[in-house]
């Protein structure tokens, strides 16, 4: 089985931003991650905007990996790790707020399509 990560740096430093879609491709059974650049001192981390078609994903888990060590307030990334289950088309739906604060905007949202295919695809 192979993995793949998609690293995506997005500023979290400015209003609430959306960013353009972007297309993962994968193959049924395929794990792959998303790595989004996020802040714990903040209070702020990568969410689910809306519910996952369990038909077809599965959230596998969450990570912070914190940037520079010894750095007060530095950021760092959030690695979110998904399965492949079925085969279609699909989107993720994230958005960059504070889980304690559910009636507050998000700070940016992203969203991805996923394309599952029969066969697992080779990485590059």
């Amino acid at each position: 089985m192979r993995t793949f990560t998609l690293l995506l740096l997005l500023s979290c430093w400015c209003g609430a931003v959306e960013a353009a879609e972007k297309a993962i491709s994968v193959g049924i059974g395929q794990e792959f991650k998303i790595v989004l650049e996020a802040n714990a001192s903040t209070g702020n981390q990568w969410l689910m905007a809306r519910p996952l078609d369990d038909r077809m994903l599965k959230l596998l888990g969450t990570e912070y990996k914190r940037g520079r060590p010894g750095t007060v307030g530095a950021s760092g990334n959030e690695v979110l790790s998904f399965k492949a289950l079925g085969e279609g088309k699909t989107q993720i739906h994230l958005k960059y707020a504070k889980l304690f604060e559910k009636d507050t905007a998000a700070v940016l949202t992203t969203n991805f399509v996923v394309v599952i295919s029969k066969t697992a695809l080779s990485q590059k």
